[in-house]
């Protein structure tokens, strides 16, 4: 995929295809950082992994507001 802003893929997307493309990508990220928790971490490493599966949940929070939001 071509380096392209967040933004970008929201922005006029009444098909929600950038919408789409940005879920799928997060998703990627939750998988990865669910495995390396799977995998056995040390304490600290378990609450870091934490903290990054919530800023992926909120990214997926925000993306979706943002494209609500440009899109209507």
């Amino acid at each position: 995929m071509e380096m392209e802003s967040a933004f970008d893929l929201l922005a006029e997307d009444p098909s929600g295809y950038g919408l789409k493309q940005l879920r799928e990508e997060l998703f990627g990220m939750r998988l990865d950082v669910k495995r390396a928790m799977d995998a056995g971490m040390t304490a600290e490493e378990m609450a870091v992994a934490r903290q990054a599966l919530a800023a992926v949940d909120c990214a997926e929070d925000v993306a979706a507001r943002v494209h609500d939001a440009l899109n209507r």
